[in-house]
């Protein structure tokens, strides 16, 4: 027998950390997001996308957005070993909310012309007279 101790050699009572596929599992989940985000802000905000494309982006934030919603009560639970990554998970679960809300309810170009006047009011805008 070797002198390495296995990982479940510990006693019950004492806390382990969190075991290395759960953490690579929430980093790769997280990176899984991030590269979303990225792709739907080149995609689909800077350029018109097509139907189908949209699509596609709707399917994609659907099951991002439930996982997201799984994620989340699983790492409030006081046991769950990777608990500190729930700030990440949450504030990535809003990303994918709004997310949601942006690709199946668009804002108008008027409301995005009166937001852009609100809080640029003496900026000009494309198409205007400056």
């Amino acid at each position: 027998m070797n002198g390495v101790a296995s990982p479940t050699a510990l006693a019950p009572d004492v806390p382990a950390r969190s075991p290395l596929s759960i953490e690579r599992f929430l980093t790769a989940w997280v990176e899984a997001v991030n590269d979303y985000l990225e792709r739907q802000f080149r995609e689909i905000i800077q350029q018109k996308p097509s139907a189908d494309k949209l699509s596609q982006y709707k399917l994609e934030c659907k099951w991002l957005l439930r996982s997201a919603l799984k994620l989340d009560g699983m790492v409030k639970d006081p046991e769950y070993p990777a608990s500190h990554f729930g700030p990440e998970i949450a504030g990535k679960l809003l990303q994918l909310r709004e997310s949601w809300e942006s690709l199946n309810n668009p804002m108008s170009e008027a409301e995005a012309e009166a937001i852009l006047q609100k809080v640029f009011p003496d900026e000009p805008r494309a198409g205007s007279v400056a």
